[in-house]
């Protein structure tokens, strides 16, 4: 009997220090996207400008320390990511937008130069929820707009490799801002589609976040 005590004892103790090396909470902002293509977009569709597609990003981050300055940073997060081109070939204010839903499993490692400021970097696993593009025409007028879109489903590359840089500053004990990059690896399209193109992700995210 005494030993069963002694070994629940440890398990909560053990329990209590594994959790109080766990920081945990939310983060969300703005998503900044662009794709690399080949061939380029101009080459196999209509005249257009390259552009920034601008989406929205939020999840859930862990952080686990390994020590006072490094530790393991994880999360679950939802990203909006593609492109858009803005036409150049028409008097009307229209656009070519991709756009890809992505879930993601960021798993890197941090630092901590100072105790507001964290770097970080690693890989990140994500899956392509949906995906595809649309057409976004804005007449004369300013009252009516026209769009047009196909979800490309079958042909999208559901899962989805990338790696990710970035910075946290911690401007209370609660609230944070940050800047990171995620550098797609992955042709988020399968064989098959006519014309034959690659695309991969590039995104910027700004934002906010929230300790726990």
């Amino acid at each position: 009997m005494k030993k069963m005590l002694f070994l629940l004892v440890a398990v909560v103790l053990f329990s209590g220090v594994a959790l109080a090396e766990i920081d945990y909470g939310m983060r969300m902002g703005v998503a900044l996207g662009n794709m690399a293509m080949d061939p380029e977009f101009e080459e196999w569709g209509p005249p257009a400008d390259d552009n920034i597609k601008i989406g929205f990003y939020g999840g859930l981050w862990m952080k686990y320390m390994l020590n006072e300055k490094m530790g393991i940073l994880a999360e679950l997060n939802y990203v909006q990511k593609g492109d858009t081109y803005k036409l150049t070939d028409t008097s009307d204010d229209a656009w070519f937008v991709f756009y890809a839903n992505e879930l993601e499993l960021p798993v890197m490692f941090y630092y901590m130069p100072t105790d507001a400021l964290t770097v970080y970097g690693g890989p990140v696993l994500g899956y392509v929820m949906s995906g595809g593009y649309k057409q976004v025409v804005d007449v004369s007028d300013p009252d009516i707009s026209q769009a047009m879109g196909y979800g490309m489903g079958e042909f999208l590359n559901r899962f989805d490799f990338s790696a990710a840089v970035g910075m946290r500053y911690d401007f209370t004990e609660m609230y944070f801002g940050e800047l990171r990059f995620t550098y797609g690896f992955t042709d988020i399209f399968e064989d098959g589609l006519i014309p034959p193109v690659e695309a991969m992700n590039r995104t910027l995210t700004v934002g906010v976040g929230i300790n726990l």
